[in-house]
């Protein structure tokens, strides 16, 4: 991950809206800091005085729960003095555990100042342009933009309108994929239902007996069609090579397999490992994942947390201490040695020899071994988040009125770096695209699978968005209140995996 360097109270001010990925309006913004780095970054709304003890003790657990050395509170104002309650209500809380509030801050009309400080001007600091605080450029190469607000960051997920011409063309088509999908075997098990009619529903798995499909030279059934299909769709829509009008024609194969809880759990666990063991998927699913997806589509957790090799490396070959297996030659850029198979729980020694040969032969096909993926290159998530981890090293000791010049020179960034940083902003922003085209009856699934993706990835001010939305939609969506849930209390998504 790239390093970001901080000058003082007005670069972290200036460059708190691109971190958010919206203008905070009217809001007071909590910034944690373990020693030197940024840690977790949340908004509150401002409320009245009445009101600000109670909402500052109800957001202290989450704040506190990764242990920050200290914060910094700032108020964005539109009437002076409005932030004040709760930013005292906040540094009251945080000062009780030991906690050292760094900076009381409040910005209105262009200007901030401290809260309390003799030597700020009675109209206060002009904020500086953005052009001349070099860590915005660093925002902005990753991917990052600021929106008006929070709302316009909210519509970048809203589903397709009733009144759009495709709204009902679209939903017909994902209803008929379904149907397909239901008549050839498959679970739609994740339709929402009435509580009269609510019960466990029975899930599906694939039969033992059945071989990888696409691999094994047979016929493919029905549903290994159909999934094939699936993980096809994904696989070009996350690397942009569906776009524009051709969204539209996928979109069933995208939006219709989410209602079965098993492929988008396994589109989850692929993406975001840890979240769902690879050991629980289908071994002929996980082949497809990586033959399909493909290792350069998975990603680690918000801050560069490390994964468990154990389930980073799991259709890699790897065992338990992240050391290739026998199973595995390590000279292959994630290639199998397919002349030394074992006996552990990887993918390969859970496939038939038949299985084995033509996944062999796809390989050399699509010319995976010329194209290193290694785990230890798998794409850093970008860890630029509200409300958890921020990996931008602040270069140099900060003094309580952050005002020391942090002049350390970042070194070692390369563009692959940048590169591998910005992957989790444009796959998010690929699957807005889908999200926009789907209608709202099929939408929850998917905004849960995007919210899945922005927590782990660290981007809580898009994970909300996106569970919000889906929440509005289907209340009871279990997906979805977990990683309300997530968000809500603070958890890390390293702490999940």
């Amino acid at each position: 991950m790239p390093k970001i360097s901080l000058s003082g109270p007005a670069e972290l001010l200036t460059i708190i809206p691109f971190h958010l990925g919206f203008q905070p309006v009217r809001s007071v913004v909590v910034v944690c800091f373990h020693g030197k780095r940024l840690g977790l970054v949340a908004r509150l709304d401002v409320v009245d005085a009445g009101l600000a003890a109670e909402a500052a003790a109800q957001t202290l657990p989450t704040l506190l729960q990764g242990e920050p050395s200290s914060v910094a509170l700032v108020g964005f104002e539109d009437i002076p003095d409005e932030s004040l309650p709760l930013l005292e209500a906040l540094a009251s809380g945080v000062e009780a555990e030991r906690v050292v509030v760094r900076e009381r801050l409040v910005l209105r009309g262009g200007r901030w100042h401290s809260v309390g400080c003799d030597c700020c001007p009675d109209e206060g600091w002009l904020l500086p342009e953005t052009s001349d605080v070099p860590a915005v450029a660093s925002y902005v190469a990753l991917g990052h933009a600021v929106l008006p607000d929070r709302d316009e960051l909210s519509r970048l997920v809203e589903p397709l309108p009733a009144t759009d011409l495709r709204h009902e063309l679209t939903r017909t088509a994902i209803e008929h994929w379904q149907r397909r999908y239901a008549a050839a075997g498959g679970s739609v098990d994740d339709l929402p239902q009435q509580p009269a009619q609510r019960r466990r529903s029975a899930r599906r798995t694939w039969p033992a007996a059945e071989g990888v499909g696409l691999l094994d030279g047979g016929e493919l059934t029905a549903r290994q069609f159909l999934v094939n299909d699936f993980l096809v769709a994904w696989g070009g829509a996350l690397r942009g090579d569906i776009e524009g009008y051709g969204l539209e024609h996928w979109l069933p194969s995208l939006v219709g397999p989410l209602r079965d809880v098993e492929l988008r759990d396994a589109l989850i666990g692929w993406l975001c490992p840890g979240t769902v063991p690879l050991e629980n998927v289908p071994a002929d699913l996980v082949v497809m994942l990586d033959v399909l997806l493909g290792p350069e589509l998975r990603l680690v957790p918000a801050g560069g947390d490390a994964v468990p090799d154990r389930d980073r490396g799991r259709a890699r070959g790897l065992d338990a201490e992240g050391e290739p297996e026998g199973e595995w030659d390590e000279g292959l850029a994630g290639g199998p040695d397919w002349d030394a198979l074992g006996s552990g729980d990887d993918v390969i020694s859970r496939l038939a020899a038949s299985d084995v040969e033509a996944l062999r032969a796809l390989h050399a096909l699509l010319d995976l071994e010329s194209s290193p993926a290694t785990p230890d290159k798998a794409p850093a998530g970008s860890s630029l988040t509200d409300p958890t981890d921020l990996t931008g090293d602040v270069t140099d000791d900060m003094t309580d009125e952050m005002t020391d010049e942090m002049t350390d020179e970042v070194t070692g960034d390369s563009w692959e770096d940048w590169d591998e940083a910005s992957l989790p902003r444009l796959l998010l922003g690929r699957l807005e695209q889908v999200c926009r085209l789907t209608p709202a009856a099929h939408a929850a699934p998917l905004l849960s699978v995007v919210a899945s993706l922005a927590w782990w990835c660290g981007d809580g001010a898009r994970a909300g968005v996106a569970v919000d939305q889906a929440l509005d939609l289907e209340p009871d969506h279990r997906l979805s209140l977990l990683v309300r849930q997530s968000l809500d209390h603070g958890i890390r998504p390293s702490r999940c995996a």
